[in-house]
């Protein structure tokens, strides 16, 4: 059987094979801070070698910490509400659906049609897995989500690339559209969006980051009530994973949330 090609993965789709790869070199190491079954297999069907040279040991240790407290947040709202919606926007090569699927939740995973064509050869539509092709700017993916049940939107890697007006339209259109719903979302600081030579894996992509807050709490600026819930930093995870240069670095209260997960509730 032929390897899959992945030469349409472009701009901001190809951080997705960025992103996975880390998690797949994560996912073999027996220590490892995640475990990702799927992962290893859809790296096993690609016509693609993920070089740990080309991943920075700060990308090694935040996707993984990422991957595992927003599995966490997802596991506790499906613990709430075991037949709810999650809609997965700019989903990439994600595996969070086979990883905690519960066997009731219904799932949507949203991407551009050339990361969607490869998932495609991993994740077959069933009642209740629904795959979606759009630009998650195009807000006519609406239209396909049930408006009657508890839904999560889940924004990993995602919010930082896009100007904060279309991130403020985004996030106001869900929240009048899917009243009691809930939203996680990956977010930079200001300094660390505004920095791209900071970022090692990013530096000579044409892709830049456009957005960043320094607390979750700035989101309820953009509303007459409060939807700011919690929030996680990374730095806090796992600190003995981390380069000796960030943990120092982390002791500043500003430089351990340059890079978090935010929870909302609409």
């Amino acid at each position: 059987m032929s390897k899959i090609s992945v030469d349409k993965l472009m701009d901001v789709s190809e951080t997705s094979l960025l992103t996975a790869g880390a998690r797949y070199l994560e996912s073999l190491k027996e220590d490892g801070i995640i475990q990702d079954k799927k992962i290893i297999d859809i790296f096993n069907n690609l016509d693609y070698t993920v070089d740990p040279s080309k991943i920075s040991k700060l990308t090694q240790v935040a996707i993984p910490v990422r991957t595992q407290i927003l599995d966490t947040q997802t596991q506790t709202f499906l613990d709430k509400n075991p037949d709810g919606v999650v809609v997965n926007l700019g989903c990439g090569l994600d595996t969070r659906f086979a990883r905690i699927d519960n066997g009731h939740v219904s799932w949507y995973d949203l991407d551009l049609p050339q990361v969607m064509e490869i998932r495609n050869n991993f994740f077959k539509e069933t009642r209740r897995y629904k795959p979606i092709e759009s630009n998650v700017l195009d807000l006519s993916w609406m239209e396909k989500i049930p408006k009657n049940k508890p839904t999560l939107f889940i924004a990993e890697g995602l919010l930082m690339y896009i100007p904060e007006k279309d991130v403020k339209a985004l996030i106001t259109n869900i929240k009048e559209n899917f009243a009691g719903s809930e939203m996680l979302l990956e977010a930079f600081s200001p300094f660390l969006a505004n920095n791209k030579k900071l970022h090692k894996d990013f530096r000579k992509r044409e892709t830049g980051f456009n957005w960043g807050i320094e607390s979750g709490k700035e989101i309820n600026n953009w509303f007459e009530d409060n939807v700011f819930v919690d929030e996680w930093f990374y730095f806090d995870k796992y600190r003995n994973k981390w380069p000796i240069h960030f943990r120092i670095a982390s002791i500043i209260p500003k430089m351990m949330r340059v890079v978090k997960i935010i929870h909302l509730k609409f």
